[in-house]
């Protein structure tokens, strides 16, 4: 049996008997018909019509894109929305800006900024396209504290719009619960302070894969977002994606109702039922989210999942941008001599970004052998108490030769969007 699985841009393929394969899953979504015409429907009902909400769109008006770590099709949505954007600029001293949500990431490449937009669309509008510094102060405004006692640092293109237009996308997020909405000015376009504060809730219970209500990450984004937008017209198009990265569905309108409503089915498209954890779980992080071990640790969780306590998750990723800026999830680990010691230190050490990826790698680590299919260096790779393979086939006969002739296989095919779920035992103890 051959199963091909994302790599890069392409993909890799593995031979196996189909009787050691339990399962391959991807998200619950077949592509979409009409894409286009699904968008177009979304921004002219008459409760949410996009051009009525330009025709009262205060200057400036600021919108507000996913960057290349996420699979949100911008260029497609901004196709659609191009003509009546430039209408709406028409009229002289109005001030219309594109805003790069980076969230603590580096600034968008050129190609990745051609990508995002589409190269016609650069061409006609690169004056009017910023990428997000979380750290460049003389670029951000202090709004106050949230509830919880963050201090909200944001954008000063955000803090001086009078209107705003969101384009994301939703998936389920690790910690957050789900990506998407609110996520789309905090953390993305968030001064790297208040993305720490509130990241480092998620070293609190409740923060988890799904979860909204009782999310102290995802309460406090909801306090952030209060702030950021406070006296703005803001109008939100939320998508869910369709098995190409292209529009599935669309909700457009206000920020919670089309959050709302894109959570919903989100959580029918990428929660996968299955029967039981198994003793090897393939994870695969497909392109864009495979860029670095940073995002790939999307992945690694939802992967972890699926595996039995014992058992091996191979983790597929090529990251061609090794382990990404932020590298404190790979120095934690490193630093430690056994997963349960990495573990303690981030319980114990003042939060920083990043340690709550550490931690949460460490736990799995406590009770199964993750495996790499990646271009990471291999020592890197052990250093994370992880073994480094770079070929897919090589991984998967080796994993099976070590747990034995009666072990399967589950291929998560897309496991940075995915929710692996066992099913409840329905049958009643005799």
């Amino acid at each position: 049996m051959r199963i091909d699985v994302p790599w890069g841009t392409g993909t890799t393929s593995v031979e196996l008997d189909a009787e050691r394969v339990t399962g391959v899953l991807g998200a619950n979504v077949a592509t979409a018909d009409d894409p286009e015409e699904i968008l177009r429907v979304a921004i002219s009902r008459p409760e949410s019509d996009m051009r009525s909400f330009l025709a009262r769109a205060a200057s400036p008006l600021v919108v507000v894109v996913n960057d290349a770590t996420r699979p949100t099709p911008s260029a497609d949505v901004l196709r659609v929305l191009r003509a009546d954007l430039e209408e709406w600029l028409e009229p002289p001293g109005r001030e219309l800006a594109f805003v790069i949500a980076t969230g603590t990431h580096r600034a968008a490449l050129p190609e990745e900024i051609d990508r995002i937009f589409g190269k016609e669309f650069v061409d006609a509008h690169a004056g009017r396209i910023f990428s997000h510094d979380s750290k460049d102060k003389t670029r951000l405004v202090h709004l106050g504290p949230t509830k919880r006692g963050v201090q909200v640092w944001v954008n000063r293109l955000l803090a001086d719009a009078r209107s705003v237009l969101l384009i994301n996308s939703v998936e389920p997020h690790y910690f957050a619960g789900y990506t998407g909405g609110r996520k789309s000015l905090f953390p993305g376009l968030a001064g790297y302070e208040t993305v720490w504060a509130n990241h480092s809730l998620s070293m609190e219970a409740g923060s988890e894969l799904l979860a909204l209500s009782g999310n102290p990450v995802h309460e406090d984004l909801q306090d952030e977002l209060a702030l950021g937008v406070r006296g703005k017209s803001v109008y939100s198009i939320q998508l869910v994606l369709d098995k190409d990265h292209r529009v599935g569905f669309a909700a457009a309108g206000g920020l919670d109702d089309t959050f709302g409503r894109a959570v919903a089915v989100a959580d029918k498209q990428f929660v996968l039922e299955i029967d039981r954890r198994v003793d090897l779980v393939v994870a695969v992080a497909p392109h864009p989210m495979d860029c670095n071990l940073y995002q790939t640790n999307k992945a690694i969780q939802s992967g972890a999942l699926a595996v039995s306590d014992g058992g091996i998750l191979i983790v597929v990723s090529e990251c061609p941008f090794g382990l990404g800026e932020n590298q404190t999830l790979f120095d934690m680990l490193a630093a430690a001599d056994s997963p349960a010691e990495a573990l303690e230190r981030a319980k114990r050490q003042e939060y920083i970004l990043g340690v709550q990826q550490a931690a949460r790698i460490a736990t799995i680590l406590e009770r199964a052998e993750i495996w790499t299919v990646s271009t990471l260096r291999d020592e890197d790779v052990r250093a994370m108490f992880m073994t480094p393979y770079r070929d897919l086939q090589i991984a998967v006969d080796r994993a099976l030769q070590q747990k034995g002739p009666e072990a399967q296989v589950l291929f998560l095919t897309e496991a940075s969007i995915t929710v692996p779920r066992v099913r409840e035992d329905r049958q009643q103890d005799t």
